[in-house]
């Protein structure tokens, strides 16, 4: 992709400077125990939220004020989408390898999704006309970036189904589908803001695992390939940014972190 795009979903802006520093180490939350014995215990957050950290020198002025009015709310308490210039694989990590948890996915039509003992997830008993799609946790859809390709691929075409993308404007109204296909790599038509995966499958008996998936963008999905661990792109807000000007120019640091409710 290449370059940041950071914004509300409905008027992300490009941030085409590349960073000086950029963080996106993820907040494990591990803690340990240690018994008297000398045996240790370690507990470690169930969902560790994503953070990201962005630190620029001689930023434009207009890119500055962009950040700046981000950073204050301007636009008020509404979470961020950013597409940073790393992520090549959309989906969150379980999804992209076909794990759980199950709030992950919907499936609609005769089958059953189960989530198995280690996790990974296995549709059984599907009828013609059902259909798997992958959930992001906080919007209709993945924000997506006008003028750029989706691409999308799974494990469980072509075998037991072909993929579908579902396209959606900014107020979670249906925009038009692309598909069914092996793999998908489209244009988004005009107005659209989100985007979801499917699956239409196709009849099975046994259980099947769902498998990887990949959803991409600006770049193709590979058929058959191993889907690579997906960065996720989760709603996110703005924790602590600097902001020291420079004659025509700005130093700017921005710090970002996940969401799960709506910022306030």
């Amino acid at each position: 992709m290449g370059s940041l795009w950071i914004g509300p979903p409905d008027r992300m802006r490009e941030i085409p400077q590349a960073a000086r520093d950029y963080d996106r180490t993820v907040e494990l939350g591990v803690t340990e125990f240690r018994a008297l014995s000398g045996s240790v215990t370690a507990t470690s957050l169930t969902a560790p939220p994503r953070r990201l950290k962005f630190a620029f020198t001689g930023l434009a002025e207009e890119d500055a004020r962009w950040l700046e009015a981000l950073a204050r709310r301007v636009f008020g308490p509404v979470p961020l989408a950013v597409l940073d210039p790393a992520a090549v694989n959309l989906l969150d990590g379980p999804q992209s390898q076909g794990y759980g948890p199950l709030g992950g996915y919907q499936l609609t039509g005769t089958g059953t999704l189960a989530q198995q003992a280690d996790r990974r997830l296995t549709l059984t008993a599907t009828a013609n006309g059902a259909v798997l799609r992958w959930r992001h946790p906080h919007w209709t859809g993945w924000p997506i970036v006008p003028g750029l390709p989706v691409g999308f691929a799974s494990a469980l075409a072509p075998a037991y189904g072909a993929c579908v993308l579902e396209f959606f404007t900014a107020t979670g109204a249906a925009n038009g589908t692309a598909g069914p296909a092996t793999v998908l790599f489209e244009q988004p038509p005009a107005g659209t803001v989100f985007v979801r995966p499917t699956v239409r499958l196709v009849g099975t008996a046994g259980a099947v695992p769902v498998g990887a998936a990949w959803l991409s963008l600006a770049t193709p999905a590979e058929a058959g390939q191993v889907a690579p661990l997906g960065d996720g792109c989760p709603a996110m807000t703005v924790t602590s940014y600097t902001d020291h000007p420079q004659p025509l120019s700005r130093d700017m640091t921005v710090e970002l972190v996940e969401v799960r409710r709506a910022a306030s």
